[in-house]
């Protein structure tokens, strides 16, 4: 298997052999998650493999790879990635391709549509100092230096090579060029693989001609493999040697056939599945509501839950915020009939018509229940809808009104065109706009209805409730296997589980925040309900092809981890350190700072004369650049004071593709202590620029040249200035009552130091073993303050590490309590106002000598592979500079006792040097010698 081969690779190689180039994250909007980068590190270990073969002069075939990544999990950012690799490469020529129109749109998005929320590259794309554009082109041309980029279906591109019309890509023009091609959706590439058995794809498939809008699938996707793998990718296998063409395919699901398997055994480059995705946090938390309400009650239970995720929502500051919930219906005459008596329904809803939800909150499911608990929908979550109207002083009538002002004939879609004659779901360009859209601020839609259309090809993030407008199954009665519908609804919510990106304190936008406080309000926002009748039967197969698909997995449940009631009471006796992230009123800088200095300037190359700079072209070699004899070139070192304003005024106003890019002037003016544009260009004037150019002097520069520099002078520029600003600190700590700020339960105002976490138990894992024998022992431990545990190697070592000193511990003091911090209480950089939550605080009560002394420590242990500078090196930073400016030193008195305030160096067993380190802060600071 290459996947193997590969892991191989980075075993032996150091980390930098395959560090992912600068010119890639730089120009990608979004930074890319675990799993993407290394997508990209082991594409980029294949290539050097590649390369070394092919300086020993061996022939190999034109890269051919799989990408087999989850729904969601971000393919097309890796395309991106991709894209951006290639081009340095010196390619220019990509072909997008895929089996449906739909998924063009989304994808034209990503990669051209500058303007729209889902393109994926920066503003500027900044390649060996060259502004880089991207086209979307029909026809590829030789006179354009930027990306060029064909996006069509494999039917339209089969056919335009077989027809070879005007305006039509040509087989022979793309056999004569170096093409990158992009395989989306690509188990729809197997059709023909899957069926056949020894003969060669040349000998057993014929051309099959030109596929016409009634072709068969099966002709369909067979071309894919004829058209795209023999014809283009090989080139009809001519001229083997000069071929460096690639085919990237992408696909969350390869067949699983043998044939398939083995096609693919030196092809897959990255095997990130569904299972993987939800297990990194980055899906929403499926729920299984089913009932035996009626159809129309079971409708206004998904709209009730909908109003109350959006006051959720908006009570946490989400702006724009539009719960999307999609109905789905068995045929195209059903989806049409039941939109429309949706809309009825939604017109006449009234307050009563919700009296039902009161019996809801007194459900129970069954002890034998086969859904996890976890998976379910019990009375809690009614409970709490319940509990939240009376809170907020709302009432049923707040639901209906609405219900009637956002579910609507005009924002109310059906995945079908009304010109559509066919008996096959079909939608046009408008509704698949909007499909791929329903995050927009300008997206109107808010409820969907559907048949089959949706289950491929589809983004959204915003989707939370699926309704089954019907009954029954079609479980294959022979194989017992799940029919295509209970299939095509696991596909279904495999889409909807996408997670919705929000922020709140510092924890990731893009993954689930409260895995670990199932209990709170928040945890709506990361649910996805599917709602069904109470069919014992449906829902078992359901949930099995859920589990199959690894969108359940029951090795994580729920944990509370309570404090023990004799601590609670010791806790809120207590006075507690704690301080906050405020605004930097030091953020706006006076002057450039002194690093600035030393920058090296920025360097640029303009040459304005054909002759000056000469291509030479070698179609057998790479191209390259030589400078004719003619041509003179001077260098000259100028400062930003020296270029022309209106031209530094274009060029910024060039970079700013929206109100919030960083040049915008609202941005410039929280940033910088200027009152205008022109102020902020005084600002920088004395950075410099080292200008290599063919002309007398730089004034001689045409104005086009001058501007191109400037543009990508500011893109450079940016990046430098972004290190510098800082816009939040932390305060000084402060001395307040546990109980005014914290508590053991849920109290309004109050932050729950009992918390409810979702935890992955692998009972055949020797670390379950181990959590479940030190937690028996930790529960009968008056020292330590809660009744559970469940923790890494690192945080077992930590407490038996106090366990080995607690006699010490004792000697010095009247009595201690070691504190998990179960994510509840977090502390902020003095410096930027990053929040972290250290694990644990160890509490010390009555030095001797000072019955009236209180120590309050922080531990935080880490792995070494987190421990770095590059990681999570600053909280070891922040950690010691308390202890700098407090700590024993700096003891403050409150009611005539003293508190001090410690934090010690990350705790590490596996590190020489951290466990010395924290060993000896702890011997010298804790227990001190008398």
């Amino acid at each position: 298997m290459l996947i193997d081969k590969i892991q191989n690779q980075k075993e032996i190689l150091d980390e930098r052999d395959y560090a992912i180039p600068s010119y890639i994250t730089d120009n990608l909007k979004y930074p890319p998650y675990d799993w993407q980068r290394e997508a990209l590190e082991n594409f980029l270990i294949n290539e050097k493999l590649r390369s070394k073969l092919l300086k020993k002069g061996q022939t190999l075939p034109p890269n051919h790879l799989m990408f087999n990544m989850a729904t969601g999990s971000g393919k097309t950012l890796v395309m991106a990635a991709l894209i951006l690799y290639y081009y340095k490469q010196g390619y220019r020529n990509f072909i997008f391709f895929v089996n449906q129109n739909a998924i063009l749109g989304k994808t034209q998005a990503n990669f051209i549509d500058t303007k729209h929320t889902k393109y994926l590259f920066k503003e500027n794309v900044i390649i060996d100092g060259k502004r880089v554009a991207f086209r979307e082109v029909d026809m590829f041309s030789d006179f354009c230096d930027d990306v060029q980029i064909k996006f069509t279906t494999i039917q339209k591109l089969h056919n335009d090579i077989y027809k070879e019309s005007e305006n039509s890509v040509l087989l022979s023009d793309l056999q004569k060029r170096d093409v990158i091609l992009f395989g989306d959706e690509a188990h729809h590439l197997n059709a023909s693989t899957a069926k056949k058995k020894q003969a060669s794809l040349s000998d057993e498939i014929s051309f099959i001609g030109e596929l016409k809008d009634s072709a068969k699938e099966d002709d369909i996707e067979r071309s894919w493999e004829h058209t795209v793998c023999h014809c283009i990718l090989n080139k009809d296998d001519e001229n083997q040697k000069k071929n460096r063409n690639a085919l990237l395919e992408f696909t969350a699901t390869i067949p699983n056939t043998s044939e398939v398997l083995q096609k693919y055994e030196d092809k897959i480059i990255i095997k990130f599945e569904l299972k993987d995705f939800v297990e990194a946090g980055c899906t929403k938390h499926i729920r299984l509501v089913r009932s035996n309400l009626a159809l129309k009650k079971r409708i206004l239970q998904a709209l009730l839950l909908n109003w109350y995720r959006y006051r959720i929502a908006l009570k946490l500051g989400i702006s724009n915020f539009k719960p999307v919930i999609l109905f789905r219906s068995k045929t195209i005459e059903n989806s049409k009939a039941d939109c429309r008596v949706f809309i009825e329904l939604c017109k006449s809803v009234t307050a009563s018509d919700f009296n039902f939800v009161h019996n809801l909150s007194k459900i129970n499911m069954p002890a034998d229940d086969t859904i996890p608990l976890l998976y379910t929908v019990d009375d809690n979550i009614f409970e709490r809808i319940l509990l939240y109207l009376k809170e907020s002083k709302c009432s049923f009538e707040n639901v209906a009104d609405y219900i009637r002002e956002n579910f609507q004939e005009r924002t109310i879609i059906i995945t079908n065109s009304k010109t559509n004659k066919t008996k096959k779901e079909k939608t046009d360009s408008e509704i698949d706009r909007l499909l791929n859209s329903l995050e927009d601020y300008g997206n109107h839609i808010r409820a969907i209805f559907t048949v089959q259309r949706l289950t491929e090809g589809w983004d959204v993030l915003n989707l939370y409730d699926i309704v089954r407008l019907y009954t029954g199954r079609d479980t294959d009665t022979k194989t017992h296997k799940a029919g295509t519908s209970t299939t095509s609804e696991v596909q279904l919510i495999g889409r909807g589980v996408r997670y919705f990106p929000f922020v709140y304190n510092d924890m990731p936008v893009n993954r689930r925040k409260f895995d670990d406080d199932i209990g709170n309000e928040l945890r709506i926002l990361e649910e996805f309900y599917f709602h069904s009748d109470e069919d014992h039967r449906y829902i078992s197969e359901l949930s099995n092809e859920l589990k199959n698909r690894g969108l359940m997995t029951e090795k994580r449940t729920q944990k509370i981890f309570p404090v023990k009631p004799k601590q609670q009471e010791i806790l809120n006796g207590m006075y507690l350190f704690v301080n906050d992230r405020i605004e930097n009123p030091a953020r706006r800088l006076k002057k450039l700072p002194d690093n600035f200095q030393n920058l090296s300037p920025f360097e640029y190359r303009i040459a304005t004369s054909q002759y000056s700079e000469i291509r030479k072209v070698d179609f057998q070699k790479e191209d390259t650049y030589i400078a004719a004899e003619s041509g003179t070139f001077n260098t000259e070192v100028l400062k930003v004071s020296d270029i022309p304003m209106h031209i530094k005024y274009k060029a910024i106003h060039r970079v700013n593709a929206n109100a919030a890019s960083y040049y915008s002037f609202e941005n410039i003016r929280c940033r910088f202590n200027v009152q205008s544009m022109e102020a902020f260009l005084d600002f920088i004037k004395d950075i410099k620029i080292r200008l290599t150019h063919d002309t007398d002097k730089y004034e001689n520069l045409p104005n086009k040249k001058m501007l191109e520099m400037c543009e990508n002078f500011f893109t450079y520029l940016q990046k430098e200035l972004e290190q510098f600003d800082k816009p939040y600190k932390g305060t000084d700590f402060r001395l307040v009552k546990f109980s005014d700020i914290f508590s053991f339960d849920q109290q309004k105002g109050k932050i729950c130091f009992t918390k409810e976490r979702l935890i992955s138990i692998d009972e055949q894992a020797p670390e379950t073993q181990e959590n479940k024998t030190l937690e028996k022992e930790l529960r009968i431990a008056d020292w330590y303050a809660l009744d559970a545990f469940w923790g890494t190697s690192e945080e077992r070592n930590l407490i038996q590490f106090i366990k080995d000193r607690k006699s010490n511990l004792l000697i010095n003091y009247d009595s201690f309590q070691l504190l998990r911090n179960e994510e509840v209480y977090k502390i902020f950089d003095f410096d930027t106002g990053r929040g972290f939550q250290p694990d644990f605080l160890l509490f010390l009560h009555g030095k001797v000598g000072n019955p009236n002394a209180y120590y309050q420590v922080f531990i935080e242990p880490k792995g070494t592979h987190l421990a770095g500078d590059d990681n999570d090196g600053w909280k070891q930073d922040f950690l010691e500079e308390i202890s700098r400016r407090y700590g024993t030193e700096h003891i403050v008195m409150e009611r005539n006792s003293s508190y001090v305030l410690i934090g010690l160096p990350f705790f590490n067993t596996e590190d020489k040097g951290l466990k010395s380190k924290f060993t000896e802060n702890f011997e010298k600071t804790i227990l001190p010698r008398h």
